[in-house]
C-alpha cells in the first residue's frame, strides 16, 4: 500500500477526527481523558506496592501504573516497565490487557510494526469483554494504518464495529471504514473476499465496494441493489453520509394512460433470445385467449438491434405505442431506471435496484422466492430458523436475503450453514448445522432399535431452532433429504425454493424430497386452461423453461392495469405466476403457491 493512499485517508478523515476527538482505547472513552494532578505520585505508590506483592497482584499494580503513564504520554517508560514482565503465567485477561497497553504505547511512538507484534502475539480473544475486544481491534486498525496496510486496517475497523452498540461511536467509525474501502483497488477487495471466515459485516462492506468498482458511475443503482440483500447490515442501520445519499429515494409518481397499442421489446438473438422466445409465446397466447386483449394492437421492438433505453423508447414513439413490455436484459432495465423521465409506461421483465416513474418491474428471481420462503415460514409460526445454502456467492446472497426478510418480520436466523457437495462433506455440514456428534450417533446406532434411536438422536438435536430454510438444486436436494432423514431431523419443517422441483412428477426419483416444502408458480402446481393450451404448442410446458410461458401470459394481462394496481394497494391480480400486487416502488410482487412432497409427489398446501 502506498504512502500516498495513507495520506489521502488522513486528509479525508481530518474533519471526522476534529468532530469526534481522539479515542483513548484503554479507557474506552471518546473524549480526551484528564490526567490526574497526582498521577506521578500514584504511579510511584503503585510501583512500590508491586515490589512486595505476589506475582499476579504485582502485575495488576504495574498495569494500573502503565495506564496512568499512557495518560501522561510516557510511552517509553511504559514499555520499560512492562516489557521485562513474563506474562505467560498470568491469567488470559491480564495477558490481554498487557498486550493492549504495550500496543497503545507503540502506537503513541508511531511504531506500527511493534504494535502489531504485541496484538498478534499469542493472546486469545477468549474470556475477555466486548469492550476489550473493541479496544484491541481499534488499536489493531491504528497499527495497520501506521504500517500502510490499509486493507487490513479496514478489516480491523469492521471487526471493532461489531463490538459497538453506541450510535455516537459507530457513526464516525462507519464513516472511516467507508473512506478506507473507497481507496482500495478492485483486486485488493477481491483478495479480501477470498479469505475464509469473513464475518457477515465484512462480507457486506466488500460486496458493496466490489459492486462500486466493477460498475463505476452507477453508485446509486449499486447501493440500492445491495440494500435489498444486506438490509440488516451495520452500514444500513448507521449509514455513512455518502451511502445515505445513494439510498435516498424520490417518491414515484404514476400517471394513468390509455392502452390500445403495446410494443413488446425483446431480442431475437443473443444470450436472452431463447428466453425471449418463450416469453413471447406466452404473450401471444394471452393475446388470443384473453378477450380483454382482443382489441390491443401489438408491435415488436428487437432489442438486439435497438439495444439501448433511448433506442427502445424512440422506436416505441415511432410505432405510436401507448406502453412497452420489456426489455428482458437487466442492463437495459437499469438504463431505463436511471432516466430522468419515461414518456410512457414500461413493464420491464427484469428487476433493478432503483425505481422510476412509469417504470414497473416484473421478474422471476430466486431472491423473490427466498423472501417468499421467509414469509411463509413466519406465517407458519416459525421464529428461529436454520439456513442451509451452498458455499458460493449465490448461497451467501440467499442466506443474507432470507435473514433480512425473516428478521424484518420479527424472526431470527439462528445459524447459517454452507455446504459443498463437490467436497463430499454434506453429511458433516448437516451434522454441524444440527450440532450433532456423529461419533456419538454411531454409538447409539449400535445399541438402539429404530424408534428408540430416533427419539435419542432427536433429543440431541439443537433446541434453539424450529425450522430450516434450504437453497438447493434438485440434484443437491436428493442428497440433502436422506442426510436430514439419517439424523431424524425431519421434524424440523424445511422450506425451499422452486429449484428443487423440475416441474414433472416423478414419485420414485423425488421420494428423497419427502417432507420438503417449496413455493412455486400456480402454473407449475395446478392445471389451468392456458397451460393446457400451451401444452398443445410446446413440449416444454412442464419444465423449468415452461415458467417463462406463464411469465409472458401475465405480462400482457396485467399491463393494462399497472396504474390501478400501483395506486390501489388493496387490489391484486390472480395470474399464472401467482397473486400479483404492485409495491410502492412499482415492483410486481408475487404470492406463490406452496406444496409439500408426500410419497415423492408435490401436494398443494392451503393458502395462508
Amino acid at each position: 500500500m502506498t504512502n500516498l493512499k495513507r495520506l489521502a485517508i488522513i486528509a479525508l478523515f481530518a474533519i471526522l477526527a476534529t468532530a469526534c476527538g481522539t479515542q483513548k482505547p484503554i479507557s474506552g472513552k471518546a473524549s480526551t481523558p484528564v490526567v490526574p494532578k497526582d498521577a506521578s505520585a500514584k504511579i510511584e505508590s503503585l510501583l512500590q506496592r508491586a515490589q512486595t506483592a505476589p506475582a499476579i497482584e504485582a502485575a495488576e499494580l504495574k498495569l494500573d501504573a502503565a495506564k496512568l503513564m499512557l495518560l501522561q504520554n510516557k510511552y517509553i517508560d511504559l514499555l520499560s516497565l512492562l516489557n521485562p514482565i513474563a506474562t505467560t503465567e498470568l491469567p488470559n485477561d491480564l495477558q490481554f490487557s498487557f498486550a493492549l497497553a504495550k500496543a497503545e504505547a507503540a502506537i503513541g511512538l508511531s511504531n506500527g510494526p511493534a504494535a502489531l507484534k504485541h496484538l498478534n502475539s499469542d493472546i486469545l480473544d477468549e474470556d475477555v469483554s466486548d469492550a476489550q475486544l473493541k479496544v484491541k481491534y481499534t488499536l489493531l486498525a491504528s497499527a495497520y494504518g501506521l504500517s500502510n496496510q490499509l486493507s487490513q486496517e479496514a478489516v480491523a475497523l469492521v471487526t471493532a464495529s461489531q463490538y459497538i452498540n453506541d450510535q455516537q461511536q459507530i457513526n464516525p467509525l462507519n464513516e472511516k471504514i467507508w473512506l478506507i474501502f473507497k481507496t482500495l483497488e478492485l483486486d485488493e477487495l477481491a483478495e479480501l473476499k477470498e479469505q475464509e471466515d469473513n464475518s457477515y459485516t465484512l462480507r457486506g462492506w466488500l460486496n458493496l465496494f466490489i459492486g462500486f468498482k466493477e460498475t463505476p458511475f452507477s453508485e446509486k443503482l449499486i447501493a440500492n441493489s445491495w440494500l435489498k440483500s444486506w438490509g440488516s447490515h451495520s452500514a444500513v442501520k448507521f449509514p455513512p453520509q455518502q451511502l445515505a445519499g445513494y439510498l435516498s429515494k424520490d417518491p414515484l409518481r404514476n400517471s394513468s394512460y390509455s392502452y390500445n397499442h403495446v410494443a413488446i421489446a425483446l431480442p431475437t438473438q443473443g444470450k436472452y433470445a431463447n428466453a425471449a422466445a418463450a416469453v413471447l409465446k406466452g404473450i401471444n397466447l394471452a393475446a388470443q385467449s384473453n378477450a380483454a386483449n382482443s382489441n390491443i394492437q401489438i408491435s415488436h421492438i428487437d432489442t438486439a438491434v435497438h439495444n439501448s433505453a433511448d433506442a427502445i423508447l424512440n422506436e416505441a414513439k415511432l410505432l405510436g405505442a401507448d406502453a412497452v413490455i420489456g426489455p428482458l436484459d437487466k442492463s437495459l432495465v437499469s438504463q431505463l431506471a436511471q432516466m430522468s423521465t419515461l414518456p410512457l409506461p414500461v413493464l420491464a421483465l427484469n428487476n433493478t435496484a432503483i425505481g422510476n416513474s412509469n417504470l414497473y418491474q416484473f421478474g422471476l428471481t430466486t431472491e423473490d422466492e427466498v423472501r417468499g420462503a421467509a414469509v411463509r415460514a413466519y406465517e407458519d409460526g416459525r421464529r428461529n430458523m436454520l439456513v442451509l445454502v451452498p458455499d458460493s456467492d449465490k448461497g451467501i446472497l440467499a442466506a443474507s436475503v432470507f435473514a433480512n426478510q425473516f428478521n424484518s418480520l420479527g424472526g431470527q436466523v439462528v445459524a447459517n450453514t454452507y455446504y459443498d457437495t463437490d467436497k463430499g462433506n454434506l453429511t458433516d455440514s448437516i451434522a454441524g448445522m444440527l450440532q450433532l456428534d456423529q461419533f456419538k450417533i454411531r454409538g447409539l446406532q449400535k445399541k438402539l432399535k429404530t424408534l428408540e434411536l430416533r427419539n435419542a438422536i432427536r433429543d440431541l438435536i439443537r433446541k434453539d431452532a424450529d425450522g430450516i430454510f434450504l437453497l438447493a438444486s434438485a440434484a443437491d436436494a436428493y442428497q440433502i433429504g436422506p442426510s436430514i432423514g439419517y439424523f431424524y431431523a425431519d421434524n424440523l419443517p424445511l422450506y425451499a425454493t422452486s429449484r428443487i422441483y423440475g416441474g414433472r412428477e416423478n414419485p420414485v426419483r423425488d421420494e428423497d424430497l419427502n417432507g420438503m416444502m417449496f413455493g412455486d408458480l400456480p402454473w407449475v402446481l395446478t392445471e389451468t386452461n392456458n397451460k393446457q393450451q400451451m401444452a398443445a404448442l410446446s413440449n416444454k410446458t412442464q419444465t423449468r423453461f415452461g415458467r417463462l410461458f406463464a411469465f409472458g401470459i401475465d405480462a400482457l394481462n396485467i399491463a393494462p392495469d399497472l396504474y390501478n394496481l400501483a395506486t390501489q394497494p388493496e387490489t391484486s391480480y390472480t395470474g399464472e405466476t401467482g397473486e400479483l400486487t404492485i409495491s410502492a416502488d412499482n415492483v410486481v410482487q408475487k404470492k406463490l403457491n406452496w406444496a409439500r412432497f408426500i410419497d415423492g409427489t408435490p401436494q398443494l398446501l392451503p393458502a395462508q
